[in-house]
């Protein structure tokens, strides 16, 4: 009976559990690598909100700088062209401490040292403006006992101090953010690294996986080939199998114009062991008759399971009665031997029935049904025989007829029905 191959449900887990792991760790890992990244780029974000904080404290004492190198100048000479950079410094540091102040950085330190910096400079710019003007009144004792105060240089410094503290807080804040960018970047890269490597190990595991599925699927769809066209109990071609490669030799045989033999095989005995011992060792007994008879062949002969107690040989070329004798004696020989424990020898036979084309009918059809007949004369005249057909007895009284003789390989023998190939086709 034809056997249903299906894949053991262990084999499918075994196969799928690899895969779902796989699958899992290239989802966690995905996650892991998309958060590194969301944390890449806010340190990225933290990174450039620091350098423009330090820009701008530090733009401010740039601005206040010019503002007081302006108002010196100014004192100094008395050249109201001096005054112009004061004038753009007072501007500018003003601009620069509101842009500061509505930057958004998250930081209170930074915040309050933009206000306290906010206060040092309104208070310098208030003391700058001052001598300007007591200098304008030609009042030049005034603003020079203004600026030996020291209140303007004190705040000075008092405004650099300030800005070198958060200039420092904000280095070394970049530098703290800059490491955790450099680790997050090397978790990444590591993380990446891993999804890649899964990612080839499922390629992998799916390409094998593949290959042995199809290296499966192909020996299934062998398997199943070889069970249409094989018999299940001794392996040999079936009758479809037979039909199909006696239809091609015929094509073959008319094309070419070269005979063929065919030997119809019925065994004798074989129901009484069927009946006697039952069909368990019936089947033992056919497994066994099928092993004898395809060890007693030669290359290219082709032997089959017609169904019961039935098989068919194929032998292509030119072959005399001699030689289809010999076949035919040498395949019953090969079961006389005990095919069974419980069997004695000679308990099965076999009588043979052998027809030739084109001698026989250029169709298959007719060279069966003329081995069959020679069957069932072999069978008729004690079993356990090879009987030609008549139209291979014909040919040979044909020869005997046209002092032909027998052919070159049954020379001294009487048993010779082989005409020359361009004889049996004219």
């Amino acid at each position: 009976m034809p056997t249903s191959y299906t894949v053991p449900a262990l084999q499918l887990q075994q196969r799928a559990f690899p895969l779902l792991v796989a699958l899992a760790l290239i989802a966690g890992l995905t996650i892991f690598f998309v958060r590194e990244v969301i944390e890449l780029r806010q340190s990225m974000n933290a990174l450039r909100s620091s350098d423009a904080a330090r820009i701008h404290i530090r733009n401010v004492l740039v601005n206040l700088l010019d503002a007081e190198t302006g108002q010196r100048g100014f004192l100094i000479t008395g050249d109201e062209n001096y005054l112009e950079p004061y004038i753009m410094g007072r501007q500018n540091v003003r601009d620069s401490l509101r842009t500061a102040e509505r930057y958004d950085y998250q930081s209170a330190d930074y915040l309050n040292s933009v206000r306290k910096l906010a206060l040092l400079t309104e208070k310098k710019l208030d003391e700058l403006e001052h001598t300007i003007l007591l200098k304008k009144r030609k009042d030049d004792a005034g603003a020079t006992y203004v600026v030996l105060q020291g209140i303007g240089r004190a705040t000075m410094r008092e405004a650099r101090r300030t800005v070198q503290v958060e200039l420092d807080r904000l280095r070394i804040e970049r530098d703290r953010a800059m490491r955790a960018f450099d680790d997050r970047l090397l978790r990444a890269a590591v993380i990446l690294v891993l999804i890649l490597s899964a990612v080839v190990c499922l390629a992998v595991h799916t390409w094998r996986s593949m290959s042995q599925s199809a290296r499966e699927n192909n020996e299934l769809a062998n398997r199943l080939a070889i069970e249409a066209s094989h018999d299940s109990l001794t392996g040999l071609p079936n009758k479809r199998f037979f039909g199909q490669w006696a239809r091609r030799l015929v094509a073959k045989s008319q094309r070419e114009h070269k005979p063929f033999t065919l030997f119809a095989i019925d065994l004798d005995g074989f129901k009484a062991v069927n009946d006697s011992l039952g069909h368990t060792v019936g089947d033992l007994v056919l497994a066994e008759v099928a092993s004898r008879l395809q060890s007693n062949l030669r290359g290219g002969e082709f032997l089959a399971r017609l169904g019961g107690d039935e098989f068919a040989l194929l032998i292509e070329g030119d072959m005399c009665a001699r030689e289809a004798s010999q076949v035919g004696d040498r395949l019953i020989a090969c079961l006389a031997p005990a095919l069974h424990p419980k069997l004695p020898n000679h308990a099965v036979g076999a009588s043979i029935g052998v027809a030739a084309f084109p001698v026989d009918g250029e169709e298959m059809e007719s060279v069966a049904d003329a081995a069959d007949v020679a069957l069932y004369a072999a069978k008729d005249n004690g079993r356990g025989r090879v009987s030609f057909s008549k139209g291979l007895s014909a040919q040979w009284h044909v020869s005997q007829k046209l002092s032909l003789g027998p052919c070159a390989k049954c020379v001294g023998t009487n048993r010779c029905l082989t005409l020359e190939p361009r004889k049996a086709f004219a």
